[in-house]
């Protein structure tokens, strides 16, 4: 039997430890704001008010006037972690994904490695490949990883305008990190408390742009299920912010595992994306089963 490279064999260790410690807690966010003051009406107004101006300054109320959008994204898993971890056939590869807006009907096409040239996409939560030399299939067995990938890059690139209308939206907090001022807004769904149904989410709003420029969040239904990975969080760090028809869109994503840090150099994963569109092909593409039902937005059969 072949010994485990030193650098692998360490990840593994501390893999395994840290999930060990922790294995039978759900990762919390709420912030000592809201667990020493509680929730409150004047909070709730406070966090609404604040989402609300987070999504007019990215341009959020400009996205319902498209349809579609595609990006051409790189996406980069670093280090031993990363190679365990990436959801894709490569630590590094670029591809073309194509969305419609607030739905899950996405498409991805691989543009180098292992699988270059390879479609793989979601109609209303029904998964579907296309091999460079073969047909367009749904009568395949569904990739977790690619399917909760496309679902998760869409929510985030959408994120202000998906969580603008959750039931329950309060103020946090501020915070002082990375140099900034952020204000803290605290969603989820049903509970505050964590629960399994539902994820938490801790938004930090520039308080100088108004954007919402890193977001906290729970994985509850992770594709691995790894034990005791749901102890855990992640963050993202939205950068390079350019305006695309009135919506300013991260080029920079930095990916990190638990609290952002201030050397971008630690990220988890990173998505550089080379180029943004709307309106750039017809949505009838992400439709290619013309009898399945469209389900829009609804999560609930995503989540099965």
């Amino acid at each position: 039997m072949k010994h485990l490279q030193l650098p692998l064999m360490s990840g593994l260790i501390v893999v395994f430890l840290l999930m060990m410690s922790s294995a039978c807690q759900l990762a919390d966010l709420r912030t000592p704001h809201i667990l020493e003051d509680g929730l409150s009406d004047a909070d709730a107004e406070k966090g609404r008010a604040l989402l609300e101006s987070a999504w007019k300054a990215q341009g959020m109320d400009q996205l319902r006037k498209h349809k579609v959008y595609s990006v051409t994204l790189e996406d980069h898993w670093r280090g031993t972690m990363g190679k365990m971890s990436t959801l894709w056939p490569d630590q590094r590869i670029h591809m073309d994904i194509k969305y419609a807006i607030n739905t899950f009907d996405s498409q991805l096409q691989f543009l180098d490695g292992k699988e270059k040239g390879k479609i793989a996409g979601l109609q209303s939560w029904q998964y579907y490949e296309k091999t460079p030399d073969g047909p367009l299939s749904f009568e395949v067995p569904t990739n977790a990883n690619y399917r909760f990938g496309l679902a998760a890059f869409q929510y985030f690139f959408e994120l202000a305008d998906r969580l603008k209308d959750a039931p329950l939206i309060t103020y946090a907090g501020q915070k002082e990190a990375l140099g900034k001022t952020f204000d803290l807004v605290f969603v989820t769904w049903d509970l505050p408390e964590p629960h399994e149904q539902h994820d938490h989410y801790r938004l930090w709003i520039d308080q100088k742009t108004h954007r919402l420029e890193v977001a906290e969040y729970t994985i509850r239904d992770a594709p691995q299920n790894v034990p005791g990975s749901q102890s855990f969080f992640g963050s993202i760090w939205f950068q390079d912010f350019r305006e695309i028809d009135g919506v300013w869109i991260p080029f920079e994503q930095y990916v990190f595992v638990n609290e952002p840090k201030d050397n971008t150099d630690k990220y988890f994963h990173k998505l550089t994306v080379s180029q943004f569109e709307f309106d750039s092909f017809d949505p009838k593409i992400l439709y290619p089963n013309p009898e399945i039902e469209r389900l829009g937005d609804d999560k609930l059969i995503g989540s099965e």
